[in-house]
Order: C-alpha cells, then sequence, then structure tokens
C-alpha cells in the first residue's frame, strides 16, 4: 500500500475547535494516504484559524463568515481540493492516529469500496448500524460527492443522503470499519443543556435526509432497472 501513487485530499469541517483540532490535524500529516489537508473554520471566534494557520502552515485554512453548517464547508472544501478522492473528517477526534486514517482511506484508493465509513468506538455508534454510518469520517472519490443533489449538502443531512445515494445507485457500494478512537461530544464542548440542543437540531437533519434520500434514491433505482 505504501507504493500506491494516488492519495486522497483530507477536508475537516471545524466550528469552535481550537483546543481539539491539532491532534487531528497531526494525525492527518501522519497519514500516507494524505497528500493535501484543507480545513474549513465554518465561523469560529475561538481562534481556530490563527492556531491552525501559525501551527500547520502547510494546511490550507479556509474561513467562512458567518457560519454557514457542516456539509457547506464540505462543499467548499471539496471544490479546492487537488486529488479525485477526499477524506471527510470531523475536527473534535480523540485517539484518531495516521495508521487509523490509511485504513479508511486506502480501500477506496484500492477501488474496493465506492466509500469507506469509519465507525467510532463508542456504545451509541456501535450499538446501531444505520446510526453509526452517519459517522464524519469517510473516503470516498470526488465524483460521487459531485453527484449528490445540493438538498443534502446542508448542515447534517448530508451523510444521510451520501449514505443512501451510494448505497442505492453505486457500483462498488461502501465499507465501513469500527476503529479505535472517538468524538468530542456536545454536551462535554458547549454544556449540557446548549451541547442538548445542537445534537437535537442535528438529530432532526439527518432524520429528514434520511427520509428524503431512501425514497428518492430506492425510486431512482427502480427507474434505473426499467
Amino acid at each position: 500500500m505504501q507504493n500506491t501513487i494516488e492519495r486522497a485530499t483530507a477536508v475537516v469541517p471545524a466550528y469552535k475547535e481550537r483546543p481539539r483540532i491539532g491532534h487531528v490535524i497531526e494525525a492527518l500529516i501522519n497519514a500516507s494516504s494524505i497528500s493535501q489537508i484543507i480545513v474549513v473554520d465554518d465561523g469560529s471566534h475561538d481562534g481556530t484559524t490563527e492556531f491552525v494557520r501559525s501551527t500547520f502552515p502547510t494546511v490550507l485554512c479556509l474561513t467562512n463568515e458567518p457560519n454557514h453548517g457542516k456539509a457547506f464547508s464540505m462543499n467548499r472544501a471539496v471544490g479546492e481540493s487537488v486529488n479525485d478522492i477526499v477524506f471527510f473528517c470531523d475536527a473534535d477526534l480523540v485517539g484518531l492516529t495516521g495508521g487509523m486514517v490509511d485504513e479508511l482511506v486506502f480501500p477506496v484508493i484500492e477501488k474496493k469500496y465506492d466509500m469507506f465509513i469509519g465507525i467510532r468506538n463508542n456504545v451509541m455508534q456501535k450499538s446501531f448500524l444505520p446510526f453509526a454510518l452517519n459517522s464524519g469520517e469517510r473516503s470516498m472519490r470526488k465524483e460521487l460527492w459531485q453527484r449528490l443533489p445540493n438538498f443534502y449538502k446542508y448542515r447534517f443531512r448530508i451523510e444521510a443522503g451520501l449514505n443512501l445515494m451510494v448505497y442505492f445507485l453505486s457500483k462498488n457500494g461502501m465499507g465501513h470499519k469500527v476503529m479505535p478512537y472517538y468524538q468530542t461530544l456536545k454536551e462535554v464542548k458547549y454544556g449540557f443543556w446548549r451541547g442538548e440542543w445542537q445534537r437535537q437540531k442535528m438529530n432532526f437533519d439527518v432524520v429528514v435526509g434520511w427520509i428524503c434520500a431512501f425514497w428518492q434514491f430506492y425510486l431512482l433505482r427502480i427507474f434505473l432497472k426499467k
């Protein structure tokens, strides 16, 4: 795998992640599958952009003003990527290493899957696979992203839209693997009540995305088979 020529662009959407993003960027730098790293600071005012630019000068750091949401940030970074494969990665992960990143990217580089997802090592993620597959860590070819309707490139609809489009319409499908890293809880980052409110807004987006994507891509597959 180390001799594979093709590499991926890592995309890290971030909102108020100055205390946590450094570890994630270091893991990406140490991944042999990654040749470009793009951070999109989604309207933070905690010094995230300044920290990334001063600490990691080789990382391209873009800034949204004001906040536009996760999917908007991801889409902006894809437009700046120089590789045909992108690896999306949340900015608040704990325990991520370069080797883990490679395990999530190489299955797409080697064309075993069209998309490959990392499932975080916590009870909530592992107990219910459809929920676990909404993980923010995933590699894919850029053409898949470009095929996804813009309706799903909105905040947290994005993972549901990608999952169901790939499930119903892609040739090589998607794979997944449980990885020994985890995500910082919203309740820890923002306090219990604000974090819980953020979680419920996220869950609403996910449900809307799943319902719409299921019927859209399921019906499209039936139509294409006729």
